[in-house]
Protein backbone atom coordinates (compact mmCIF):
# COMPACT_ATOMS: atom_id res chain seq x y z
CA UNK A 1 0.00 0.00 0.00
CA UNK A 2 2.83 2.40 0.81
CA UNK A 3 4.41 1.71 -2.57
CA UNK A 4 1.33 2.93 -4.46
CA UNK A 5 1.12 6.02 -2.27
CA UNK A 6 4.79 6.85 -2.87
CA UNK A 7 4.46 6.20 -6.60
CA UNK A 8 1.47 8.53 -6.81
CA UNK A 9 3.33 11.27 -4.94
CA UNK A 10 6.35 11.07 -7.24
CA UNK A 11 4.32 12.34 -10.16
CA UNK A 12 4.78 16.05 -10.59
CA UNK A 13 1.98 16.56 -13.11
CA UNK A 14 -1.63 15.37 -13.39
CA UNK A 15 -2.35 12.86 -16.16
CA UNK A 16 -5.18 13.27 -18.64
CA UNK A 17 -6.92 10.87 -21.02
CA UNK A 18 -7.24 11.89 -24.68
CA UNK A 19 -10.55 13.45 -25.83
CA UNK A 20 -10.37 11.32 -28.97
CA UNK A 21 -7.65 9.19 -30.50
CA UNK A 22 -4.12 10.42 -29.84
CA UNK A 23 -1.03 8.65 -31.16
CA UNK A 24 2.71 8.66 -30.62
CA UNK A 25 5.55 7.58 -32.88
CA UNK A 26 8.49 6.41 -30.79
CA UNK A 27 10.26 3.50 -32.53
CA UNK A 28 6.75 2.01 -32.77
CA UNK A 29 3.39 3.60 -33.52
CA UNK A 30 1.19 3.58 -30.40
CA UNK A 31 -2.13 4.76 -29.03
CA UNK A 32 -1.86 7.20 -26.11
CA UNK A 33 -3.56 6.10 -22.88
CA UNK A 34 -2.73 9.23 -20.89
CA UNK A 35 -0.55 12.32 -21.16
CA UNK A 36 0.86 14.93 -18.80
CA UNK A 37 3.40 17.71 -18.91
CA UNK A 38 5.86 15.09 -17.66
CA UNK A 39 5.30 12.22 -20.06
CA UNK A 40 3.06 9.76 -21.89
CA UNK A 41 1.70 6.25 -21.40
CA UNK A 42 0.86 4.39 -24.63
CA UNK A 43 0.10 0.91 -25.97
CA UNK A 44 1.66 -0.48 -29.13
CA UNK A 45 2.18 -3.67 -31.10
CA UNK A 46 5.74 -4.90 -30.66
CA UNK A 47 7.53 -5.38 -33.95
CA UNK A 48 10.30 -7.93 -33.57
CA UNK A 49 12.08 -6.66 -36.67
CA UNK A 50 12.72 -3.29 -35.01
CA UNK A 51 16.05 -3.87 -33.35
CA UNK A 52 17.89 -1.62 -30.95
CA UNK A 53 16.72 0.83 -28.35
CA UNK A 54 14.03 3.44 -29.02
CA UNK A 55 15.19 6.80 -30.39
CA UNK A 56 15.67 9.80 -28.12
CA UNK A 57 12.97 11.83 -29.89
CA UNK A 58 9.41 11.15 -31.00
CA UNK A 59 6.25 12.65 -32.49
CA UNK A 60 2.77 13.18 -30.96
CA UNK A 61 -0.38 13.26 -33.12
CA UNK A 62 -3.72 14.67 -31.92
CA UNK A 63 -7.17 14.12 -33.40
CA UNK A 64 -7.48 17.64 -34.81
CA UNK A 65 -4.33 17.57 -36.96
CA UNK A 66 -2.18 18.92 -34.13
CA UNK A 67 1.20 17.33 -33.87
CA UNK A 68 4.49 17.90 -32.10
CA UNK A 69 7.76 16.52 -33.39
CA UNK A 70 11.33 16.29 -32.15
CA UNK A 71 10.15 15.74 -28.56
CA UNK A 72 12.90 14.33 -26.33
CA UNK A 73 11.72 11.03 -24.81
CA UNK A 74 13.19 8.72 -22.21
CA UNK A 75 11.66 5.27 -21.67
CA UNK A 76 10.80 4.55 -18.04
CA UNK A 77 9.12 1.17 -18.54
CA UNK A 78 8.18 -1.13 -21.40
CA UNK A 79 5.98 -4.07 -20.36
CA UNK A 80 3.99 -6.80 -22.11
CA UNK A 81 0.26 -6.40 -21.47
CA UNK A 82 -1.11 -9.01 -23.90
CA UNK A 83 0.59 -12.03 -25.40
CA UNK A 84 -0.93 -15.03 -27.10
CA UNK A 85 1.07 -18.26 -26.74
CA UNK A 86 0.00 -19.44 -30.22
CA UNK A 87 0.35 -16.30 -32.27
CA UNK A 88 1.78 -12.86 -32.51
CA UNK A 89 1.41 -9.89 -32.06
CA UNK A 90 2.59 -8.93 -28.62
CA UNK A 91 0.90 -5.84 -27.17
CA UNK A 92 3.13 -3.72 -24.97
CA UNK A 93 2.72 -0.63 -22.84
CA UNK A 94 5.48 1.97 -22.75
CA UNK A 95 5.79 4.75 -20.20
CA UNK A 96 8.04 7.61 -21.24
CA UNK A 97 9.05 10.88 -19.66
CA UNK A 98 9.89 13.98 -21.61
CA UNK A 99 13.52 15.07 -21.69
CA UNK A 100 14.67 18.68 -21.55
CA UNK A 101 12.06 20.73 -23.39
CA UNK A 102 12.71 24.22 -24.67
CA UNK A 103 10.39 27.05 -23.60
CA UNK A 104 8.72 26.84 -27.01
CA UNK A 105 8.22 23.08 -26.69
CA UNK A 106 6.70 23.51 -23.21
CA UNK A 107 4.22 26.05 -24.58
CA UNK A 108 3.47 23.76 -27.52
CA UNK A 109 2.90 20.81 -25.18
CA UNK A 110 0.57 22.85 -22.95
CA UNK A 111 -1.50 23.85 -25.98
CA UNK A 112 -1.44 20.27 -27.30
CA UNK A 113 -2.77 18.92 -23.98
CA UNK A 114 -5.43 21.63 -23.69
CA UNK A 115 -6.64 20.95 -27.24
CA UNK A 116 -6.43 17.15 -27.23
CA UNK A 117 -6.89 15.88 -23.67
CA UNK A 118 -9.98 15.51 -21.49
CA UNK A 119 -9.38 17.88 -18.57
CA UNK A 120 -12.11 17.54 -15.92
CA UNK A 121 -11.28 20.89 -14.31
CA UNK A 122 -12.27 22.72 -17.50
CA UNK A 123 -15.92 23.11 -18.33
CA UNK A 124 -15.86 23.07 -22.13
CA UNK A 125 -19.44 24.30 -22.41
CA UNK A 126 -18.63 27.56 -20.67
CA UNK A 127 -15.44 28.41 -22.55
CA UNK A 128 -15.41 31.76 -24.23
CA UNK A 129 -16.09 31.86 -27.96
CA UNK A 130 -16.00 34.65 -30.51
CA UNK A 131 -19.64 35.36 -29.67
CA UNK A 132 -18.96 35.39 -25.91
CA UNK A 133 -16.12 37.79 -25.38
CA UNK A 134 -14.80 38.82 -22.01
CA UNK A 135 -16.17 42.33 -22.59
CA UNK A 136 -19.69 41.00 -22.02
CA UNK A 137 -18.68 39.74 -18.59
CA UNK A 138 -16.63 42.71 -17.42
CA UNK A 139 -18.75 45.71 -18.45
Amino acid sequence: MTTNFNTMNRRKFPRFAPKKDMYVLHHNFGKVIDISMGGILFNYVDKEYLQGSPPERGILFGYNDHYMDEIPFETVSDTVISKSPTSKPVIKQRRIIFGDLSVGQIQQLERFILDNARIPQLNYDSQLTDENTTEQYYM
